[in-house]
């Protein structure tokens, strides 16, 4: 029996080999390379999302925060990150937006890992605060992503082409699937986590993701 040729693409970034759910001691693996990446002490990581929570996710969301002084650098950066998560046979969600950094800082609220920007400027918040829309940008490597020649997502509304293979795109945060599930009570209750040199995923990530690969 033949086995299914495998193939998945993100922008620059692809890879033939399946990946696992998130798993501390291949995100480990794939630290030890990432701080080898030229130029990434110029920006902090942060992880954050789903993956924190225990959550059964196949990616690990990255946020890249910090001015950006070159997009080719940037480009090579956000690229780089990706390709060494194939590598490690880990996916790798990596994006820059430079909105959240004091937000981070300051910690979750009730209802968000990233808190609200009502908490943020009042140091309290209900509901509506919470579910409140803001316009912000993001850069991505991508506009589209397929798996196995389907396309999985395509986000090219409102992206402007700023690199080879770097786009730069107005989002809403939190997004419509965010607001569904704030209002269902799911909701992010840790903070995101800077990625340093010496950080241990066995103490970042949630446990309850089983390890199959996708």
């Amino acid at each position: 029996m033949t086995t299914p040729r495998f193939e998945y693409i993100k922008g620059a970034a692809s890879t033939n080999t399946p990946w696992f759910r998130p798993k501390p001691e291949l995100l480990n693996a794939w630290r030890e390379d990432f701080f080898k990446i030229p130029n990434v002490s110029k920006y902090r990581f942060w992880v954050c999302g789903g993956v924190l929570e225990g959550w059964k996710t196949w990616d690990t969301d990255i946020l890249v925060t910090g001015n950006v002084e070159s997009y080719e650098e940037l480009q090579a950066i956000l690229i780089s990150s990706t390709e060494l998560g194939f590598k490690h046979r880990q996916l790798i969600d990596i994006n820059w937006n430079n909105s959240y950094e004091n937000q981070i800082i300051k910690g979750a609220c009730k209802r968000r890992g990233i808190c609200c920007e009502h908490y943020y400027e009042h140091g309290w918040c209900e509901m509506e605060h919470c579910i409140v829309p803001r316009s912000t940008e993001t850069i991505v490597i991508a506009t589209e992503v397929t798996k196995n020649g389907e396309i999985l997502s395509s986000k090219s509304s409102n992206a402007v082409r700023i690199g080879s293979s770097l786009w730069r795109r107005k989002i809403n945060m939190p997004s419509k699937k965010q607001i569904e599930r704030i209002r269902k009570g799911v909701i992010y209750r840790r903070r995101p986590v800077e990625i340093t040199p010496d950080i241990d995923f066995t103490n970042v990530i949630g446990q309850s993701n089983n390890w199959r690969t996708s």
